[in-house]
């Protein structure tokens, strides 16, 4: 019996980093497509298999002798299946796996053994976005993981050659939007499902700082932080990373059915 899914292949997230991201994307992918009836929906596909992909910001954050296996073997094993369901347009929903030393290798392996696949840069395309949908917006705030701050591979895309000024909070508030994530007791990952109000104090805090500073528009530069964070609460523009993405993934597979 031929495969009908195969006409119209699916959109692949890869989930799991962490598994509530990649629920939200999904929920975004639903939000941003035209449908009056359940057939108008885009095809899509989430595998989010956690217990393979080690913490990103653990790895990025030990030194080098003392890390475990990479990530990007776990995300590529995801990778794998989303490609054996038929999908070829996928991105990871995950800010800190695109840091060059998880993201590369995980690269590296997409190109030599999934032909035909394409994993679309979220940190990149989120860039992209930004300078032509807001070209006025120069100081841009970043709320993140360690490990991303660390890496600084939003500072790849962000760049001071291109007029950007890319501010984080200081080194206390770091560690605040760091606990406000990985708390287990208040943190988003430990409250996926309820999240507590001492994180999203904790990120409102933050925000309000990087205001003062003379920010125009602040990143929630890791995929989790959208469940805390509402962007209708501020009057500076959120960019949502995950929201960009989405659609460009939509765009790229189903054009037609993008929502304005």
């Amino acid at each position: 019996m031929e495969n009908r899914i195969n006409n119209n292949p699916p959109i692949g997230i890869i989930g799991g980093v962490g598994p509530y991201a990649g629920l939200d994307f999904i929920r975004k992918i639903f939000d941003n497509t035209i449908a009056l009836k359940d057939q108008d929906h885009v095809n899509c596909i989430l595998v989010s298999c956690p217990s393979v992909i080690p913490d990103r910001t653990d790895y990025l954050l030990k030194k080098e002798n003392e890390r475990g296996e990479n990530p990007a073997i776990g995300m590529f094993e995801s990778t794998e299946c989303l490609y054996n369901a038929g999908v070829r347009y996928a991105s990871v929903a995950c800010n800190t796996a695109h840091s060059e030393k998880i993201f590369l290798p995980f690269l590296k392996m997409v190109k030599e053994k999934l032909s035909g696949f394409e994993v679309v840069n979220m940190l990149e395309t989120s860039a992209i976005h930004v300078k032509k949908m807001h070209p006025e917006i120069k100081c841009v705030g970043l709320l993140a993981t360690l490990g991303t701050y660390k890496s600084r591979v939003y500072h790849e895309y962000f760049k001071k050659e291109d007029d950007f000024d890319l501010i984080e909070p200081d080194e206390n508030g770091k560690e605040k939007v760091h606990e406000a994530i990985y708390s287990p007791v208040f943190g988003i990952k430990a409250n996926s499902a309820s999240i507590k109000p001492q994180a999203k104090e904790l990120f409102n805090n933050e925000i309000r700082k990087f205001i003062d500073r003379g920010a125009e528009a602040v990143i929630l530069g890791c995929t989790e932080i959208p469940l805390a964070v509402s962007p209708n609460d501020y009057k500076i523009l959120i960019i949502d990373p995950g929201l960009i993405i989405v659609r460009k993934l939509i765009q790229l597979s189903n054009p037609e059915k993008l929502l304005n």
